[in-house]
């Protein structure tokens, strides 16, 4: 059962680390290593990137346990609701009283931490192929990430907000959806369990 996470809490103790990292991104670094990488080994290199990007000194960590205790029960709370049978999980984006432009901007930011994360495990596996739906959803969140949405072809008007929301909704969804997806596709490399001998 997914336990609830307070995101403002996790946002605060994000910006007392002094992680230079918006909250959708690290939740999407986060994804990307646990789909392709064992949980342990997803946790140890997402602490590392956020206390690198926080230029954190090892000897100021023991000062921010409280923090770092709120990251790791996220940690926990990502990768429960990844493997949740109710296929809960959901990207951290802001809630929809957040302008759209707003929440648009958090998915993209979503989607580079998720497509950076799994270039970190592909870099461990020695640049092993992807699989092709995988790849192909890599190649889409790589397209969200870099996409503006106030960005018109020439001679078209501006899109309205209702547009723009039922772009996000769509976006969100797929995003959410291939998130699930990458996770199925690699998890016969990323498993914790031993494998057993009859």
């Amino acid at each position: 059962m997914n336990v609830s996470v307070n995101e403002q809490a996790i946002a605060s103790a994000l910006d007392r680390l002094a992680v230079p990292l918006a909250l959708a991104e690290v939740h999407g670094l986060k994804c990307g290593l646990l789909c392709s990488l064992s949980s342990a080994a997803a946790k140890t290199r997402w602490f590392t990137e956020l206390l690198d990007a926080a230029s954190l000194e090892p000897a100021s960590v023991a000062a921010k346990s409280a923090e770092l205790k709120a990251l790791d029960e996220w940690f926990l709370h990502t990768q429960s609701s990844l493997n949740d049978t109710d296929m809960e999980f959901a990207p951290a984006v802001p809630d929809d009283e957040v302008p759209v432009g707003d929440r648009l901007k958090a998915l993209a930011d979503f989607c580079g931490g998720f497509t950076y994360g799994i270039g970190i495990a592909l870099a461990r596996r020695g640049q092993k192929p992807l699989p092709a739906d995988t790849r192909e959803i890599i190649e889409d969140f790589q397209a969200i990430e870099a996409a503006d949405p106030e960005d018109t072809d020439e001679g078209e008007a501006p899109a309205t907000p209702a547009e723009q929301e039922d772009v996000y909704i769509e976006l969100l969804e797929y995003v959410r959806v291939g998130v699930l997806l990458v996770l199925e596709e690699m998890r016969p490399i990323s498993s914790d369990q031993p494998v057993t001998h009859q």
